[in-house]
């Protein structure tokens, strides 16, 4: 990698190919420069044919070696490249590539890196949704199958009937609530492989959409909501993607505020990036789990503050989709019961 790495440093050598060409271009010319140095500084003496031939094919092997040499030096990205993807399919290492480089194998390099790197991430997060359906999904069949035995077994448990069946229905739909909020996770993640399409739209109708269709919710719990977005300012977004956002951080501050509280909704710009905070007064979260609720199905997800349910894969989706748009969403609380702040960051352009 060294040669390489020096060779890309000099200005006209921008493509690998220029790099493979200059140096086979010196190889093949090493011996004529030979033989025209030797005969100018030997322009007195008389050669025979045969030592020209001699010192001419001397010239030619030592050249083709140094060649071959430089060559095989100047090949080591690619092996570099060959045994990163070895590495990963035999033993599953990820690989540490090199990413600063422009040429075609700086390309490739790239290219790899990134790519085994999603592929890693995905058989991950494949492992995670196998382990969690495995247990969260039998569990509670294994209990309402427990509970049809003990009354098949136990008539004298007759009497507690209705208990057992309220036990049964209450775990039937925690189990159903678990499915729709897989099936929803992969409906969304499929939908987001696909490129988004932006276009320029106005902020303040869209955020006035996403409030009135929690009007009910907010009416219940005696919520307050404190508007500051500019009646103009206008956002580059994928409008479909972008709405579930600000809905999805909507519900959450309303579920996680109690009664009679304020939540705001502010945006400010900041050179080329805007940055809309949702603020809640409600139960917040310890600082350690500032970046852990962004994970997929998070073990530190909680009820609302009226018992609402959550399934930890809201915010998942919605940093997903704000990295999607070259953007980003940032979680902020001083600390349990202390409200939380969560940032959407955007380019304006």
């Amino acid at each position: 990698m060294q040669l390489y790495r020096q060779l890309s440093q000099v200005g006209f050598l921008r493509t690998y190919s220029v790099k493979f060409l200059f140096v086979a271009f010196l190889g093949i010319h090493i011996p004529l420069i030979g033989i025209i140095i030797f005969i100018a500084l030997n322009s007195g003496h008389s050669f025979t044919s045969w030592g020209i031939i001699a010192y001419t094919l001397a010239l030619t092997l030592v050249a083709t070696g140094i060649t071959l040499v430089i060559l095989n030096q100047l090949i080591k990205p690619i092996l570099l490249a060959k045994e990163a993807l070895h590495g990963y399919l035999i033993n599953k290492e990820l690989p540490s590539l090199p990413e600063q480089y422009t040429d075609e194998i700086g390309v490739l390099l790239r290219d790899i890196q990134t790519t085994v790197t999603s592929v890693d991430s995905l058989l991950q997060e494949k492992r995670d949704l196998v382990s969690m359906l495995s247990h969260d999904l039998r569990t509670p069949t294994i209990t309402i199958l427990d509970v049809v035995r003990l009354l098949k077994e136990s008539p004298e448990e007759q009497e507690s009937l209705p208990q057992y069946l309220e036990q049964i229905k209450n775990v039937g739909e925690k189990q159903l609530q678990l499915m729709d909020t897989v099936l929803t996770l992969l409906k969304n993640e499929q939908r987001m492989e696909a490129a988004i399409q932006k276009k320029t739209v106005v902020l303040a109708p869209m955020i006035r959409g996403t409030i009135l269709q929690l009007h009910h919710l907010m009416t219940q719990k005696k919520l307050q909501i404190k508007q500051h977005v500019p009646a103009t300012l206008k956002v580059n977004v994928d409008p479909s993607s972008f709405e579930q956002v600000l809905s999805n951080l909507m519900v959450n501050a309303v579920k996680f505020s109690h009664p009679g509280q304020t939540i705001s909704i502010e945006a400010e710009e900041k050179e080329s990036r805007l940055y809309l905070h949702f603020k809640d007064q409600g139960i917040g979260f310890a600082s350690d789990a500032r970046e852990k609720i962004f994970d997929r199905f998070t073990q530190f997800r909680q009820l609302g503050t009226a018992g609402e349910a959550t399934n930890g894969v809201g915010l998942y989706l919605c940093q997903k989709i704000m990295r999607q748009h070259g953007g980003a969403l940032v979680a902020h609380s001083a600390g349990v019961g202390q409200g939380a702040t969560f940032t959407i960051e955007l380019s304006k352009n």
